[in-house]
């Protein structure tokens, strides 16, 4: 095997690389609603909690009656109010897409993120890019997370190219890892300017897409 492999296919990661994830003003928000300190709501989702909702063992409606449970508020938050709340927390990130976009016209393209349907929901209603792709692996409905070997498996099965075939872009190291485990080629996304550097080094044949 060639140590750069020719690329066929990409897969991107969502939050982190096309959309940043900021959830300050959601958690203000629930924090006046709820009158409990903004830190409390931080505390309450804990990482075994969203673990759970992002793998799709929780309904939406199970994590937020937890959520509130585990802030412990004499105050209370309706269904709809807390979904709007949650939504509230991505914002496109304008020069990865217009890569993506480029990448589009000439390379099949997926998805393979770690969410909830929540944010799916928000994604596919209001962020055009996810018609963009050719498809898609999401924990909450596949039930496995990154780095777990399962659904990077499902997601080479289901573009139908050889790991060393495919280019998958993702901000966090142990995602990353999780993914050269399998074979697949990785980028660590850090900022735009680094992850293009990065691109025309290690394989110049994709330069002309930065």
């Amino acid at each position: 095997m060639q140590d750069n492999p020719k690329i066929k296919a990409f897969f991107f990661d969502i939050g982190g690389v096309l959309v940043s994830v900021d959830s300050s003003r959601s958690v203000q928000r629930l924090s006046k609603k709820l009158d409990v300190p903004a830190d409390k709501i931080q505390s309450a989702m804990t990482r075994e909690l969203l673990e759970e909702y992002e793998k799709g063992r929780l309904s939406s409606n199970q994590f937020y009656e937890q959520l509130l449970i585990n802030c412990n508020s004499a105050e209370t938050i309706d269904l709809s109010s807390f979904r709007a709340y949650w939504q509230e927390v991505l914002f496109p990130m304008e020069e990865s897409l217009d890569f993506l976009k480029r990448v589009k016209q000439d390379f099949p393209v997926w998805l393979l993120s770690n969410t909830n349907d929540f944010h799916y929901d928000i994604l596919m209603q209001d962020f055009p890019f996810m018609k963009w792709v050719d498809g898609g692996t999401y924990s909450f409905l596949l039930g496995s997370m990154k780095p777990e070997p399962e659904i990077y498996i499902h997601a080479i099965m289901q573009c139908g190219f050889r790991p060393e075939e495919i280019l998958f872009i993702d901000d966090l190291e142990v995602n990353v890892q999780g993914a050269r485990e399998q074979g697949i080629n990785v980028i660590q996304f850090k900022k735009f300017e680094s992850f293009t550097h990065e691109l025309k080094i290690r394989f110049p044949e994709l330069g002309y897409l930065v």
